[in-house]
């Protein structure tokens, strides 16, 4: 048993080796993603931090008080943004 593994091994460890390290730069990609995507208030956060902010219109940045626009992050929900000043405002988990 040994053998035929020790013979895979001296065949295919540069494929190993290479798909390990991809599955570890893929890991620490989730990792940072995730850090970075709850650096961002959600609406109801960003809503009490800013109380002016929550108009008839919709919600308005509270840096030049124009109404926000939606820029889609794949696959994990969207990041509101003012389509002015280019703030980054709130996030929505679930699109």
């Amino acid at each position: 048993m040994w053998n035929s593994l020790l013979g895979f091994w001296d065949q295919y460890h540069g494929l190993i080796i290479g798909f390990s390290v991809l599955g570890l730069v893929l890991l620490a990609n989730q990792l940072i993603y995730r850090r970075y995507w709850t650096s961002y208030p959600t609406r109801a956060a960003y809503l009490a931090a800013h109380p002016g902010c929550d108009t008839v219109d919709g919600v308005v940045c509270a840096t030049c008080r124009r109404k926000a626009l939606v820029g889609p992050v794949a696959g994990r929900g969207r990041i509101y943004r003012c389509g002015w000043c280019e703030t980054e405002l709130y996030r929505v988990d679930c699109a």
